[in-house]
């Protein structure tokens, strides 16, 4: 599943959340997380990671050393493409169950 986050940390906070990541990346991720690409905020304060994960435990296992340092929203998402056809099936079946044509 995709998930995209918006982590935002305030600028005092930044060199130690970098140096977090240093070592976090340095260590073995779990084995259900692939991060796809990762953006930083031109203005500062925010990262926004889009990850690959098996579960939300793997998730949360790569993310939870940075709790006490930033705040993070995450979003599970999927591509356009997938989401079009997905609505499409889901009003094709409501279609059905409702009679309409």
């Amino acid at each position: 599943m995709l998930l995209l986050d918006i982590t935002t940390f305030e600028p005092e906070q930044g060199m130690e959340l970098f140096k977090r990541w240093e070592l976090v990346e340095s260590m073995d991720f779990p084995n259900g997380l692939k991060i796809i690409n990762q953006w930083f905020d031109a203005g500062g304060g925010r990262v926004i990671t889009l990850y690959d994960v098996e579960t939300i435990e793997d998730y949360m296992a790569y993310n939870f050393p940075f709790t006490d340092l930033c705040t993070v929203e995450v979003f599970p998402v999927m591509e356009a493409g997938e989401y079009k056809k997905f609505a499409a099936e889901q009003m094709e079946k409501l279609s059905r169950l409702c009679g309409i044509p």
